[in-house]
């Protein structure tokens, strides 16, 4: 099943946790002091997520599970 990334801003403290387990999907923020974006979660596996998720000091990090629309239509 594919999972969406959301991430809350106002909650989040910059403490960078998601950028050092996955830096390949996360980076700092242009404009935003301290505060992470989301680049590409195709380059980590679903379980680096859940990881990333879990250390999130803040929980300002969420996984929202995605019914793809392919998955809706044929048994639903």
């Amino acid at each position: 099943m594919a999972v969406r990334v959301i991430i809350d801003r106002r909650r989040c403290i910059g403490a960078g946790t998601c950028i050092v387990l996955a830096p390949s999907a996360f980076q700092w923020r242009k404009g935003d002091f301290l505060k992470p974006e989301l680049v590409d979660a195709t380059t980590v596996d679903e379980d680096t997520l859940r990881e990333v998720v879990a250390a999130c000091p803040t929980q300002a990090i969420v996984l929202e599970e995605v019914i793809e629309a392919m998955q809706a239509g044929a048994g639903g």
